[in-house]
């Protein structure tokens, strides 16, 4: 028989702030397990991985330049989660896990998990709201706006 699943308990959600990759302006976020404090230097790889594989240049056509990253340290393992909006309405995403002592791109079914689902569902509102809303300082208000709820 089965075993019964983990049940679900929130993680702590919170802004680092905005960073620049490749010509790309994105808002980075932090969720940690278990009430440890973020090794925040301990992503650079996973995210220096990640972000070379944004397209470039960074802004043009149907492709505003910005998007957002996710540092998970997690219960099982740490993952780096990089999305960008392109083709106007997409969100293309990498994923990166540590491996040991590295980082590789995330393989066959591995992908992000409910607490990084939050913080998608809350840059796809804020996308839909500012940027696709074609409001006049869109992206400007899509940087500015930041996940409910983030310490």
């Amino acid at each position: 028989m089965p075993q019964p699943f983990t049940p679900f308990a929130p993680r702590p959600l919170s802004y680092l702030g905005l960073r620049e990759a490749h010509g790309f302006r994105l808002k980075v976020y932090a969720i940690a397990y278990g009430g440890r404090p973020l090794r925040a230097s301990h992503f650079d790889r996973g995210f220096a991985a990640a972000a070379a594989q944004l397209p470039q240049p960074a802004a043009a056509e149907g492709r505003p330049g910005v998007g957002f990253a996710v540092l998970h340290q997690g219960r099982t393992g740490d993952y780096v989660i990089l999305c960008w909006w392109d083709r106007e309405n997409e969100l293309p995403t990498r994923i990166y896990l540590a491996d040991g002592d590295g980082w590789r791109p995330a393989a066959g079914g591995e992908s992000f998990c409910v607490w990084d689902l939050r913080v998608i569902w809350w840059e796809r509102e804020a996308y839909v709201g500012t940027v696709l809303a074609n409001r006049p300082d869109g992206v400007a208000e899509y940087l500015a706006a930041v996940g409910a709820g983030v310490a």
